[in-house]
């Protein structure tokens, strides 16, 4: 998977995580992923670096909903280039 411009290998335990922590069933799949929080503060946008271990993420049904939320995978950290 792409996660800010890297490639990273997401395990399906990791997915199965992120699904459990969003309280998701089992047909949702992992679209996106990114640790940029984007945040409007009236005074103009702001992006917010996510700690190692939090993801932003975006899931989307077999039948075309989505779901968003930021989740903990202690594991990917491990595996993303950190600047």
């Amino acid at each position: 998977m792409l996660i800010d411009g890297n490639l990273v290998p997401v395990t399906e335990i990791e997915i199965e995580e992120a699904r459990r922590q969003l309280a998701l069933p089992a047909d949702f799949l992992l679209v996106q992923a990114t640790q940029q929080l984007y945040h409007n503060s009236g005074n103009g946008m702001i992006v917010i670096r996510m700690p190692a271990d939090m993801f932003v993420v975006g899931f989307e049904s077999r039948s075309g909903n989505s779901k968003f939320g930021v989740v903990q995978i202690n594991s990917l950290k491990h595996k993303i280039k950190q600047d």
